[in-house]
């Protein structure tokens, strides 16, 4: 029986925008295609995921790339390209998930993004992240990465979960694949798409 869901936050949370957020880096003279290319971050925009370095370094390391002296608003800037737009629908659904499952966050994300959503500007009911969910698992404060096992166990260790109860969604398959194989049932989704109604049907077939 499910009693646990988690939820990626980019492309199932809030609908994501990469090539804009590509076009705002490669603007500020960052070449995306070495530091955010098909195969994951690297270099220092995988630290400061992970949390090897926090928002401020994370600016310094990118004036060193960029040769030029860089804010932290014009970081923010760039990182907050990620984010289309949040559907406050599905905040509202999580909200009702909430009634009968244990609600977590589970996302690849760093200081900047998480300066947004756990503000009041997150959403449209003026609520930040936190008002959504039962607790949040960020790479950058854990010191783990999806797809590594390690993020999933952190997760169920804090909240004291079962692999076996916990649904992942997400809109990764090598993620969903790599929570399936610690025995967390995983419900794999298309980015940026509504996924309430299969998401419905996927509980409805498990009780």
């Amino acid at each position: 029986m499910i009693k646990n869901l988690f939820f990626d936050m980019g492309g199932v949370v809030f609908r994501q925008n990469t090539p804009e957020a590509f076009r705002r880096f490669r603007e500020a003279g960052i070449d995306t295609d070495y530091y955010m290319g098909e195969h994951g971050q690297k270099d220092f925009f995988l630290d400061v995921e992970t949390g090897v370095i926090d928002a401020d370094e994370f600016c310094r390391r990118m004036a060193v790339a960029t040769g030029r002296h860089v804010t932290k608003d014009e970081a923010l800037y760039c990182w907050l390209g990620f984010i289309k737009d949040v559907p406050v629908d599905r905040l509202r659904f999580l909200l009702e998930l909430r009634k009968n499952y244990h609600v977590c966050l589970l996302s690849n994300t760093n200081p900047f993004i998480m300066s947004f959503t756990r503000s009041t500007r997150f959403s449209a009911d003026g609520y930040p992240i936190s008002h959504y969910f039962d607790s949040q698992f960020c790479s950058y404060e854990m010191g783990a990465y999806k797809p590594d096992a390690e993020f999933f166990r952190i997760a169920l260790e804090r909240d004291n979960l079962v692999a076996e109860e916990s649904l992942f969604i997400d809109d990764s398959i090598r993620n969903v694949q790599a929570a399936e194989a610690l025995g967390i049932k995983g419900l794999h989704v298309r980015q940026n798409e509504d996924w309430a109604e299969e998401l419905k049907a996927y509980l409805d077939a498990s009780r």
